[in-house]
């Protein structure tokens, strides 16, 4: 039941999240490779023919990539062919050298951009690699065509090292502030849609998650077998007992509910002394048969209060959801069959 109802908001989550990566894809596709073409072109005549090369092949990589995309909707695997690209743009880079060298002034951005499209575990891999295979580069010089300063070089490392540090560290802690954000609100949706005396679901959690499930999910839920439980004279009972005997009562079903209900089963309590159970993949001879099993389990279990066995008895109506947009209804044909059993004596399933 609690994943139920954290499920909302989880995918809330995962929504935003990959909104920000769509962002960061774009803004890379678009704008960075809008860069790259400009200085490709303004190279175009230039005496070294390899930049601009990189250049326009790497912008052109980025919008078959965004192109792909926008084709095929697949999140992932776009943002780890943009990191791929990413990747072999900064090393080309600092092979060739960039204009009047300066590549290595071009490379900063790119850590943050990382992390962005891959998220904190595989983005730190990534530009651990990075910055080993860059190490390499510069301090074997007979690899690149480009010649930096040893001083440049060391300085540049340590910067880029710096970088990387402060884009996990802010991207680690983010991650972990959303996380502990998700659990302070799931806890407040379970809170809000838990009745306190059973901690069964309430009725807000119906209007609030059930019906969005049913809505978003249908084929995972639908047959979905809806039973309301009315507890058999429990007025005469408070008024005998006293109300602390009727919480326990109600307490005592609750447990005798979680015990002969699935795992994937719903139980709620909807009023005083008045349940409603969602049965999802049930049809309705199965949930009769449910409905039964805990009718003789409420008469087989009596409540020991103290030195006195307390009988409780209760009543059932079943009905069946066989579509998205017929809950409603089916709690209200639950109910009437349920007036059908009280009306027919009580103590019995309808």
């Amino acid at each position: 039941m609690q994943a139920t109802l954290s499920k909302d908001s989880t995918q809330q989550a995962g929504k935003i999240d990959a909104r920000r990566r769509r962002y960061i894809l774009f803004f890379v596709s678009y704008i960075t490779s809008s860069v790259m073409f400009f200085y490709g072109f303004k190279n175009f005549y230039a005496e070294q023919v390899l930049l601009p090369a990189i250049l326009f092949g790497t912008a052109a990589a980025f919008l078959i990539n965004i192109s792909y995309f926008r084709w095929s909707g697949n999140l992932n695997l776009a943002c780890n062919i943009e990191a791929l690209l990413v990747g072999c743009f900064v090393l080309s880079l600092v092979y060739q050298g960039g204009f009047n060298n300066t590549a290595l002034y071009w490379v900063f951005p790119f850590p943050a951009i990382l992390f962005g499209l891959l998220g904190v575990k595989k983005a730190l891999f990534s530009n651990g690699l990075l910055l080993i295979v860059l190490a390499l580069m510069l301090f074997v010089p007979e690899l690149i065509m480009a010649e930096y300063k040893e001083a440049e070089a060391s300085r540049f490392i340590a910067s880029l090292l710096i970088v990387i540090i402060v884009c996990w560290i802010n991207d680690h802690y983010r991650e972990r502030s959303h996380e502990a954000m998700e659990l302070l609100q799931q806890s407040k949706e379970i809170q809000a849609n838990t009745d306190p005396l059973t901690l069964l679901l309430n009725r807000r959690f119906i209007d609030s998650s059930l019906n969005f499930s049913l809505q978003q999910q249908a084929d995972a839920l639908l047959p979905m077998a809806v039973i309301i439980c009315d507890i058999d004279h429990f007025k005469q009972l408070n008024d005998q007992y006293g109300h602390a005997a009727g919480d326990a009562v109600l307490r005592h079903l609750a447990s005798l509910f979680r015990n002969n209900l699935r795992q994937q089963d719903i139980a709620c309590r909807i009023g005083g002394e008045e349940f409603l159970f969602f049965l999802p993949k049930t049809p309705v001879d199965a949930a009769l048969q449910v409905a039964e099993k805990i009718r003789h389990a409420l008469l087989d279990n009596p409540l020991q209060l103290e030195q006195l066995a307390l009988p409780v008895s209760a009543s059932f109506g079943v009905a069946s959801c066989i579509n998205s947009d017929s809950l409603a209804a089916a709690i209200e044909h639950a109910d009437k069959q349920l007036y059908q059993a009280k009306n027919s004596g009580r103590n019995r399933v309808c």
